[in-house]
């Protein structure tokens, strides 16, 4: 039998998660001295008010060693294979540590895959591996499947501004300046070609902005007889909804291709990252995905 694991980043609903017995991982996060688990020990709405009265950042770190080691040895007393599925190696240490923690395990084969992605990108690769499994698939190919599909993801968002990303070292600092000095909405996308948090466009106004975010989503979908979509957001705001009403306007407009589209918040360890503020929408180009 094969285990399925991930991380706290995948950001799928939990009756998901239960529904297919994934095990998940926690990243933490970090106010001065205290710590927390990811979405166990802290709310959304607590950890944004604490992010908006703390005199510092919240930081972040991957899971231990040690914690990779305790899910596997704890799952090795029921199955003989693990899949482990992580947020991009590009964005955290997480894949590190899980394969540093199953090279000390000997109980049980483990496998790690690099996402390359992180939110529903990853939760899609998740799905996509627990679905293989309901297929009764070896974990040789569906691993291999994997690291074909993960190509097909991209993550399209906005922030309200940079300095998250830019004192997290996850994009540039002259980009960080640039989008806070001319007042710009950024538009940001996270590529399986990299794996990296890149700049994308640089727009005024948010209907504006919420429209390019439209249209890239369905030129990223352009060519695929299926598609599943999901949205991502920290708060929810005005600008996020208008972003729904038009992606979804367009969506019933079009006959081009299948798609499924889910709704996912973002957990705290990403929050840390974009700030509340943040939403945006995931594509992957593969076959539809059930719940």
């Amino acid at each position: 039998m094969i285990a399925l694991v991930t991380d706290s980043t995948c950001d799928l609903p939990t009756e998901i998660l239960d529904n297919y017995q994934i095990e998940i991982v926690p990243l933490t996060v970090h106010f001065g001295e205290d710590t927390y688990y990811d979405k166990v020990d802290l709310k959304n709405e607590k950890f944004y008010q604490m992010m908006e009265t703390a005199p510092e950042l919240p930081t972040t770190s991957q899971p231990s060693v040690g914690l990779f080691i305790d899910s596997y040895e704890k799952l090795a007393e029921n199955y003989d294979q693990i899949i482990s599925i992580h947020i991009s190696s590009a964005l955290s240490g997480t894949c590190e540590s899980a394969r540093l923690a199953a090279a000390q395990v000997e109980a049980v084969e483990v496998e790690i895959v690099d996402s390359k992605s992180t939110s529903s990108g990853l939760g899609f690769m998740v799905l996509l591996a627990a679905k293989m499994l309901k297929e009764d698939k070896d974990i040789e190919e569906i691993k291999e499947i994997l690291l074909r599909e993960r190509e097909k993801l991209t993550i399209y968002f906005t922030v309200n501004e940079l300095t998250y990303l830019e004192k997290g070292g996850r994009i540039g600092k002259a980009q960080a300046f640039l989008g806070s000095i001319f007042n710009f909405n950024p538009i940001l996308e996270l590529s399986a070609e990299t794996g990296e948090i890149t700049p994308k466009e640089k727009i005024r106004g948010y209907k504006k902005t919420n429209q390019k975010l439209v249209d890239l989503a369905l030129e990223a979908a352009a060519g695929s007889n299926n598609v599943n979509f999901a949205y991502i957001y920290g708060e929810n705001t005005d600008n996020y909804q208008q972003l729904k009403g038009l992606f979804e306007a367009e969506l019933e407009a079009q006959n081009d291709f299948n798609y499924q589209l889910l709704e996912n918040k973002i957990g705290t360890v990403l929050s840390s990252h974009t700030g509340p503020l943040v939403y945006g929408i995931v594509v992957y180009r593969g076959e539809l995905l059930g719940k």
